[in-house]
C-alpha cells in the first residue's frame, strides 16, 4: 500500500487573512533570523490583531522543500515601491509562491480602531470581569444591540 500524503489543494493563510479583514499580515523565514525578529517586533507592537506566517522547513522529513529550496525562492518585499496599505496588492503578494518567488515582509498593514476602542463599555475601565455589576447595568450592554 502506498500513501500519497495530502492531496487537497493548498490554501494560502495570508490570502485568507487579508480576505477576512486582518489588519497586519506578514511573512518571515526562520532562515533569516534578523528579519524574522524585526517582523515579530512590529507585530507585537501593532495595536490590534497581527498574523505572521513563519516559514520553517522541516529538516527531518521534508526532502523537497529544504532550507536551500526556501533560500533560493524567498525575497524581501521592497518597501520603496510597495504599498502595504493596498489590500488588492497584498492579496496578490499573498498568492505568490514557489519558483516565481515567495515574498517576505509586511504584506498588509492597516491602522484602525481595535475592538476595545469600538466598544464603549470596554473603554471605561478595567476588564469586565473585574467590575462590580448590578442587574440594571445590563441595559448598558443592550444599547449596542438596538
Amino acid at each position: 500500500m502506498q500513501f500519497d500524503g495530502n492531496t487537497s489543494d493548498p490554501i494560502s493563510p495570508l490570502a485568507f487573512a487579508i480576505s477576512i479583514g486582518c489588519d497586519f499580515v506578514a511573512r518571515a523565514f526562520s532562515g533569516d533570523k534578523e528579519h524574522l525578529v524585526e517582523i515579530m517586533k512590529q507585530a507585537i507592537n501593532y495595536n490590534g490583531y497581527a498574523l505572521i506566517d513563519v516559514l520553517q522547513p522541516c529538516i527531518a522529513f521534508n526532502k523537497v522543500n529544504t532550507l536551500k529550496w526556501y533560500k533560493d525562492r524567498v525575497y524581501k518585499i521592497d518597501d520603496s515601491n510597495y504599498d502595504s496599505k493596498d489590500r488588492v496588492a497584498a492579496f496578490q503578494k499573498a498568492l505568490e509562491w514557489g519558483d516565481s518567488g515567495i515574498p517576505l515582509g509586511i504584506l498588509y498593514k492597516q491602522e484602525k480602531n481595535t475592538y476595545f476602542d469600538r466598544v464603549n463599555y470596554l473603554k471605561e475601565g478595567p476588564a469586565l470581569i473585574g467590575r462590580q455589576w448590578k442587574p440594571q447595568d445590563a441595559e448598558l450592554f443592550m444599547e449596542d444591540f438596538r
